[in-house]
């Protein structure tokens, strides 16, 4: 039987939270630059890319905030982790349909093509970073 002392011990570190959270932000932010600077002799993508950088930046900020809060709530967070993640991911898939239609932003232009395609790669990219090195390198490993 686990007493709470117990529970304290098994959950990750913050120390370790903060550092995987850095480093899923990094990934986010350089693959979502890398495929920017792919595609954007493709056509003209209407997002910026200092949006680029500002929005991968604060998603593997947010996923870090959401791991340790769970970190701290459950014995076991990576399932519930994934799983909020994965429902994040499937939300955010409905953004760049919807910029298409109408803009994101007062004085934008609605998405083309190119920009739906390529955006909803990057949520993929950052939310892959996010889940795959949180989940990884906090160092929860009892079955969760």
């Amino acid at each position: 039987m686990n007493t709470s002392a117990q529970k304290a011990q098994q959950r990750p570190p913050l120390a370790r939270i903060a550092r995987a959270t850095l480093l899923a932000a990094a990934g986010g932010v350089i693959g979502n630059t890398l495929l920017w600077l792919m595609t954007s002799p493709l056509g003209r993508l209407q997002v910026g890319l200092a949006e680029v950088v500002v929005f991968s930046l604060l998603g593997g900020l947010a996923g870090g905030v959401l791991y340790a809060l769970l970190s701290r709530l459950l014995p076991s967070p990576n399932r519930a982790f994934v799983a909020l993640c994965i429902a994040v991911l499937i939300l955010y898939a409905f953004g760049p349909i919807w910029a298409a239609q109408t803009p994101y932003r007062e004085g934008a232009e609605p998405f083309n093509l190119l920009t739906v395609l390529v955006t909803e790669v990057m949520h993929l990219i950052s939310g892959g970073f996010v889940i795959g090195v949180l989940t990884r390198l906090t160092g929860e490993r009892n079955g969760s």
